[in-house]
């Protein structure tokens, strides 16, 4: 993945159409799961997935781990707080891989939230050049699992479709 953000925090042009380039050419297999994009949203390799969301400038999501939530265990508030705690641990390898790597120096920290009002158990974000990058631990609702994610977008976009759904 790491190859991969670094083609795409090079984009001018962040669009759907560019991102899925730069996936189908470092061996994505992405599927057209919207009719209304003319290109691929949802994108998996090996284990990885990713999906690109919005129209331009967009958004892609990298799934790196994800749990299930089963409601069914004996105490589903204390479960839901391992699933945190595991995805947590997890999150400084990935911040120290994603700036020792090949955005590392390129990687800029600010003040400001890069959030874009998404709610994240713990995250951490930078800016690089007209673009954000965050590595986080989310859950969206009670039937979602837990995931550790990286996203890139362009900054400030604010982009979603119109239920405010990956696709």
């Amino acid at each position: 993945m790491s190859a991969e953000l670094g083609q795409l925090s090079g984009l001018d042009d962040f669009t759907g159409p560019a991102v899925a380039a730069v996936l189908e050419a470092s061996g994505w297999e992405g599927e057209r799961r919207n009719p209304a994009k003319q290109w691929a949203t949802t994108w998996r390799r090996g284990d990885g997935y990713a999906w690109i969301q919005g129209d331009g400038p967009v958004e892609v999501e990298f799934t790196l781990w994800y749990r299930e939530v089963e409601g069914e265990r004996p105490d589903p508030d204390t479960y839901i707080d391992d699933l945190y705690d595991a995805a947590s641990a997890e999150l400084p390898r990935v911040v120290a891989q994603l700036e020792s790597g090949v955005l590392g120096a390129r990687l800029e920290t600010v003040d400001e939230d890069l959030t874009d009002g998404a709610d994240y158990i713990d995250h951490t974000a930078w800016r690089i050049s007209d673009k954000v990058l965050l590595a986080g631990v989310k859950h969206d609702d009670t039937d979602a699992p837990v995931q550790l994610v990286v996203v890139m977008r362009g900054h400030d976009t604010g982009e979603q479709d119109d239920e405010g759904e990956w696709l």
